[in-house]
């Protein structure tokens, strides 16, 4: 058993006793380094990185796909639900597992983002409407 000083006669853990040689080789220090160093180099890709072609068919995708993965986290919400014995049902306790699914839907991936699209682009097309039919 290797021992922790020479004064201490309390046992140590075995392997690895000399503390003045590093514990991981160069080889090893290098190649953590080099990945540590790839990994803070990244930069994220915000939306300003996308063109305008990404961004229409990113949110195209995201309503093309919303009703899927919508049910998909109401399902989720539900197990979870019925996990921690929250079997209600009534109409405010559907109302909060959908909400919160949707809450859930929207944090996910980008779907924030593109949402907030679509409504700037409904919230337009409304103005139109109103402009048009003042008299």
């Amino acid at each position: 058993m290797a021992l922790i000083g020479e004064s201490d006669s309390r046992p140590g853990l075995i392997g690895y006793e000399e503390t003045n040689k590093p514990l991981y080789s160069e080889i090893e220090i290098e190649s953590t380094n080099r990945i540590l160093k790839e990994y803070e180099q990244k930069i994220p890709e915000t939306i300003f990185d996308l063109t305008l072609n990404q961004i229409v068919e990113d949110t195209v995708d995201m309503v093309g796909n919303f009703s899927n993965e919508y049910l998909l986290k109401v399902n989720e919400v539900n197990l979870e639900s019925k996990l921690y014995g929250e079997d209600q049902e009534n109409f405010f306790a559907n109302l909060q597992k959908y909400l919160v699914a949707f809450m859930l839907y929207l944090g996910e991936k980008n779907n924030l983002l593109y949402f907030g699209i679509i409504l700037v682009i409904l919230s337009i097309i409304i103005y139109f409407f109103n402009i048009s039919r003042n008299d």
